[in-house]
């Protein structure tokens, strides 16, 4: 912590959330002090920043490493509630008001320029940016730094981070310090775990007015993808077909279909995968690894096949959708031959060994005769394939009806355990009472507690279904997350964790930053279970955290850096 005359500075972790009213020293100071992490892993921190005697203080930061350097202003979003009606821990405030969770980028190194000014003096500004950071003295602002952003393995050793904030109002250093970090000789693992978020290329297409899969729309894609790869994320809905997902009985969304369907003769089906090949291999291009192919049947039961599309008679038709029924003839002999198709052409691009596919979105058991009738009519096809559906009756699985559940983490406590292939959870609703979430109203610690928490549910796969959704409910209306963040359902940035730039490009959110986290905690501890074995490394969570790891864990603001820092010292032991 600096305090002086002209500045008030507190480095800090990236478990703790800047706020405007508060003071930089009322923060706890960085922890850990000296900073490690794994050779390919990011590390992040801020930098909580405040001026004195000015209503005005423009200033430039510069920050240099022989690690790879990204900085962003934290930007506040105005949320109308903290969406808290229970009164849980684990938010970092209980009212509404300013958040911080967009992460503006800037230049590491900004470059200063000075003119004259009509008073005789010189006037100092960056040339090389659009986002400044301007401070007060009644508001705190942050800046966010993280290191080795790509995650490009660095060799082990002490790594210095030289930070300089310059005043540019006359020129003079107004904070200069040092910070270490130690990259340990251990490479992280990349892909512990299947991550996803459900990408809605519908909502790309209607925010930025561009139609789907034109030239512009690629270069959104590409934008999006990356930025979620470069963020840990790893699985990717594949929209063969319109995914049935949100839309009200007899709705609609609009036409993503990625598959060209012709209807030939004597109920043959011709095939087109040219638009699927463009998406799959610009995917891969941007970092993706896995594939979920969108659910075969309508959400909530498998009663329904989804929205298709086909030429008819060289005229576009809806050929299946709310009027089909999912276990009628003409629907399984559509699947038959599609399904077949599609695994010639998976193979032949090489990701057949990479998909999973969905039946149908949380059946319940009202629906196990149209679930299992499903399953039935599609397995034959997809053999040696993961089948996985979002679950919160155990029944599926236990009847044999779901190989990989995805259970939902506040009913995770009847499947763990007792299934080989789980994976876990969650909507972003507040009735997720006391398990992981990621609202902008929720601490730092409980969005990254996450990646304890699989590890010690032993879950092989984390699911969420909005990475880029901006409709209300049921795929109706269409909100701006810069300034309603709560448009969907009064639940702040429970449907995204990226935010539509103007220019087309994806503006990451420190919720995205501290999913990453997440799975690189994952991803640590499962390395260091090589080497102490599983026992060990869940007694060292626990012996740091102070409790047994369950879905409701949620730390206390720094407690999950020092785990990492507990488990990267007990990593440098066997290095």
């Amino acid at each position: 912590m600096t305090d002086n005359a002209r500045i008030s500075v507190n480095l800090l972790s990236s478990q703790i959330k800047i706020f405007p009213d508060t003071a930089p020293g009322e923060y706890p100071a960085l922890l850990p002090e000296h900073g490690t992490c794994l050779s390919g892993e990011p590390f992040s921190f801020q930098l909580a920043v405040r001026t004195a005697g000015s209503s005005f203080h423009p200033i430039s930061a510069a920050v240099t490493s022989k690690l790879p350097v990204s900085v962003y202003k934290i930007g506040f979003v105005p949320l109308s509630t903290a969406c808290n009606p229970y009164g849980e821990a684990g938010y970092a405030r209980s009212e509404g008001g300013l958040y911080p969770d967009v992460l503006l980028a800037r230049p590491a190194v900004p470059k200063i320029v000075s003119y004259p000014n009509a008073w005789g003096g010189e006037l100092y500004c960056e040339e090389d940016t659009q986002t400044t950071f301007n401070c007060t003295a009644d508001v705190t602002q942050g800046l966010w730094v993280t290191l080795n952003e790509d995650s490009i393995p660095f060799p082990a050793g002490d790594y210095p981070v030289h930070i300089i904030l310059t005043s540019l109002i006359d020129g003079t250093v107004l904070f200069e310090t040092e910070y270490v970090v130690s990259v340990i000789g251990m490479t992280l693992p990349r892909v512990p775990a299947y991550y996803t978020n459900w990408f809605h290329c519908d909502c790309l297409a209607d925010l930025y007015c561009v139609e789907v899969y034109s030239e512009r729309f690629w270069e959104i894609f590409a934008s999006f993808v990356s930025n979620a790869a470069k963020h840990r994320m790893n699985t990717l809905l594949l929209p063969a077909f319109t995914p049935p997902l949100d839309m009200p009985i007899g709705g609609t969304r609009k036409n993503v279909q990625l598959v060209g369907i012709t209807v030939g003769q004597d109920g043959v089906y011709h095939f087109d995968f040219s638009k699927m090949r463009r998406y799959l291999d610009l995917a891969r291009a941007c970092g993706m690894t896995y594939f979920e192919h969108c659910h075969l049947f309508s959400q909530w039961g498998a009663e329904h096949a989804p929205l298709i599309y086909a030429d008819v008679d060289g005229r576009e038709a809806l050929i299946f959708g709310w009027e089909t029924d999912a276990a009628g003839e003409e629907y399984r002999a559509f699947l038959a031959q599609y399904l077949t198709a599609f695994a010639s052409f998976a193979r032949e691009i090489g990701i057949w060994e990479q998909m999973v596919f969905h039946v149908s979105d949380e059946p319940s058991a009202a629906h196990e005769e149209h679930y299992r009738a499903a399953v039935e009519g599609v397995r034959p096809y997809l053999c040696g394939c993961i089948i996985a559906d979002a679950l919160s009756d155990y029944r599926y699985y236990e009847r044999g009806l779901v190989s990989t559940p995805i259970a939902s983490l506040d009913h995770v406590g009847t499947f763990a355990g007792r299934c080989d292939d789980l994976w876990v959870y969650y909507t972003g609703g507040p009735y997720m009472k006391n398990c992981s979430n990621r609202l902008i109203s929720n601490t730092a610690a409980r969005t990254r507690v996450l990646g304890v928490q699989m590890y010690a549910l032993g879950a092989k796969g984390f699911l969420h279904w909005g990475y880029n959704y901006y409709y209300d409910r049921m795929s109706q209306g269409l909100f701006d997350p810069f300034a309603d963040p709560c448009a969907y359902k009064q639940m702040p940035g429970s449907t995204y964790l990226v935010y539509p730039g103007r220019d087309g490009r994806a503006i990451p959110s420190i919720r995205e930053k501290l999913m990453a986290e997440a799975f690189c905690d994952l991803g640590a501890l499962q390395l260091l279970e090589t080497q102490i074995g599983r026992d060990a490394v869940l007694t060292l969570c626990r012996d740091v955290l102070g409790e047994e790891i369950a879905p409701t864990t949620i730390p206390d603001d720094n407690a999950l850096a020092a785990l990492r820092a507990a488990v990267n010292r007990a990593l440098v032991q066997h290095v």
